[in-house]
């Protein structure tokens, strides 16, 4: 076989399909050659050209949204994890009440999340207190028209009657 005619057998003709402007026809199902009435199905031909689409006739796609989510919240929660709710949510009720219904749910999941996070940061050997703070910071700066400084005050009375549980379980 010559270097000529393997060239000759890789080049493939090229094909333009062309696209109705108008209203598009319905499909039609194929039917066997030499029923009466019937066309037989068009081919292209190679001197037909493939050509892209213009830019406006391509379909525009919508990625699907992905949001961050949180592992599950157990359904069974130990003591202390309760208590760091209880503490959490001192003095918030006209605040909460304030909000939707839908952001109400999110900041009740979000407290529940940071309670648990707070009680492993308690289990740990050398407690981090700046996290716990600004965890708790982070979950009220949800509470809409608060003053910063507020909150600031809020998180830290919370983060020390937190961290007076851990000191007690400590004496037990």
């Amino acid at each position: 076989m010559s270097k000529d005619t393997a060239e000759e057998k890789i080049k493939l003709p090229e094909v333009e399909i062309k696209t109705p402007e108008a209203t598009p026809t319905p499909p039609q199902e194929p039917t066997p050659e030499g029923a009466e009435g019937e066309k037989p199905l068009e081919t292209t031909t190679p001197e037909q050209k493939i050509s892209p689409p213009a830019e406006g006739d391509k379909p525009k796609l919508r990625l699907p949204i992905f949001r961050r989510t949180s592992p599950p919240l157990p359904a069974i929660k130990d003591e202390v994890t309760v208590k760091i709710e209880k503490i959490m949510t001192e003095d918030l009720l006209e605040s909460y009440q304030k909000l939707s219904p839908i952001a109400q749910q999110e900041f009740k999941l979000k407290g529940e999340e940071t309670a648990l996070k707070i009680n492993e940061l308690l289990r740990s050997a050398h407690v981090q207190v700046k996290k716990i703070f600004r965890l708790i910071y982070e979950w009220l700066k949800m509470l809409p028209g608060i003053n910063r400084f507020f909150l600031e005050q809020e998180a830290k009375i919370k983060t020390d009657k937190i961290l007076l549980i851990k000191n007690k379980e400590n004496h037990d």
